[in-house]
């Protein structure tokens, strides 16, 4: 992805969400606060990363003209218990993290949208993953009901799943297969 802002030309997920927040007042300024946000940016970010590796057959070409593995082989349902197995092990540390509303307690910050979006993601992946993660479901709960995030979602422009994944990769979030 990329911004434009102004004379400004921005790429990498991350460095446009940090300057977002630096924009928008919703970057952390106490060394402790900004410490928190960066670990848990690292551990979801770890997360998506492994959603994507399981999603996506890194040995199907990813265009037409471009050359497939000879000797690859990608084994999604394998990938897939392995990533259900690993979300059982890591949301349970990021559970602590949530009870206080937000990641930074009642203020809400760059972090805050980057975990509802992948967590959400992943929530969509495999829902059960979830059932036993109170704090997190509050959080996801507390976040869709954001002045402005409540009014997209409910909007005609918002489709659930549609963003996750590329429709050639083997679970792009709409069809769920």
């Amino acid at each position: 992805p990329f911004l434009v802002d102004r004379e400004k030309k921005i790429s990498q997920t991350l460095a446009i969400v940090r300057y977002l927040a630096r924009k928008c007042g919703f970057m952390p300024f106490d060394s402790d606060e900004v410490l928190l946000c960066e670990m848990v940016e690292q551990e979801l970010m770890d997360l998506r990363n492994r959603l994507t590796t399981t999603c996506y057959n890194r040995y199907r070409p990813a265009a037409p003209h471009l050359p497939t593995s000879a000797r690859g082989y990608h084994d999604f349902e394998f990938l897939k218990r392995s990533l259900v197995h690993w979300l059982g092990v890591r949301l349970p540390k990021l559970e602590p993290l949530f009870a206080g509303g937000f990641v930074l307690g009642e203020k809400l910050s760059y972090v805050d949208f980057l975990a509802y979006e992948y967590l959400d993601q992943l929530r969509t992946f495999n829902p059960d993953s979830f059932t036993d993660c109170k704090n997190i479901n509050n959080f996801m709960r507390k976040f869709e009901e954001l002045d402005g995030v409540k009014e997209w979602q409910q909007g005609d422009t918002y489709k659930a799943g549609q963003y996750i994944n590329a429709p050639f990769a083997d679970w792009n979030g709409k069809d769920n297969k």
